[in-house]
């Protein structure tokens, strides 16, 4: 049983919560969903940290984790803690190898629906976006710039849809000219454009950008396809990146459900 914050893993475990920049091969999983969703989505979970008195629920989760190689370490759950960065733990903390890039060859699927996060600061709307991207039945996400899409906190604001989905990652003019090569329709969020997104043409191939929260989608995209707006009934000047996201990918479902 592991009983000091100066234990090696705990080390580890605490240094991935903090910058996890400074390993771009492994991620931090926290919680038992999150654990849940890995295991099931055939991650390589490397070591688990498990509070030594776990409920039924966390015991079974135990065994499942055993069960695909991880090794597990039973600790004190002020330990645990420690490991993590939520105020209050639920248990588990996790060390797993992050999911392999995926094959660019996805960008030429017909029925493409990528959801480009372009500079998306904070981690937990990126999670929001991912999460939101996989409801709505899109084929991927590409994240340009902004932050990490397997942050800590943008991994449990996913919880675990980005391990199911495919996450590219790309400059925004790269991805701009792959998407131009393989005829993807653009569409670009933008609370000052002309066009309304109801009046769009949204069929696939299709990519939906939405931009920064403070500075909305890079100069990268200016004129690369059709700028799109999502009007206002109340006095705000513009909606959240994620809600943005949500309100266009669902657009797309919508339609797609009625051909």
């Amino acid at each position: 049983m592991i009983t000091s914050t100066r234990h090696p893993l705990v080390q580890t475990l605490r240094r991935l919560a903090r910058r996890p920049a400074v390993d771009r091969t492994r991620l931090l999983l926290e919680g038992p969903r999150v654990v849940d969703e890995a295991l099931r989505a055939g991650l390589a979970i490397e070591a688990a940290l498990v509070d030594a008195d776990p409920d039924l629920a966390l015991a079974a989760l135990v065994d499942r984790l055993r069960a695909a190689g991880a090794r597990v370490y039973p600790a004190a759950l002020r330990v645990v803690q420690a490991a993590g960065t939520v105020v209050t733990s639920q248990g588990v903390v996790a060390v797993a190898v992050r999911p392999p890039a995926p094959d660019a060859t996805l960008l030429e699927a017909p029925d493409l629906v990528v959801l480009v996060a372009d500079g998306i600061a904070d981690p937990g709307n990126l999670g929001t976006m991912i999460r939101t991207a996989l409801a709505a039945g899109a084929t991927a996400v590409a994240a340009c710039g902004g932050a990490d899409p397997f942050h800590p906190k943008a991994v449990r604001a996913a919880a675990g849809a980005g391990f199911r989905l495919p996450i590219l990652r790309d400059r925004a003019d790269a991805l701009r000219a792959r998407l131009g090569a393989h005829g993807v329709r653009i569409m670009v969020a933008d609370p000052r454009a002309a066009v309304d997104y109801g009046a769009a043409p949204l069929d696939p191939p299709v990519a939906v950008v939405v931009g920064n929260e403070a500075r909305g989608p890079s100069p990268a995209w200016a004129d690369a396809g059709l700028a799109v707006r999502i009007p206002h009934y109340g006095p705000v000047e513009s909606l959240n990146a994620a809600a943005a996201a949500a309100v266009l990918l669902y657009e797309v479902a919508r339609r797609r459900a009625r051909r």
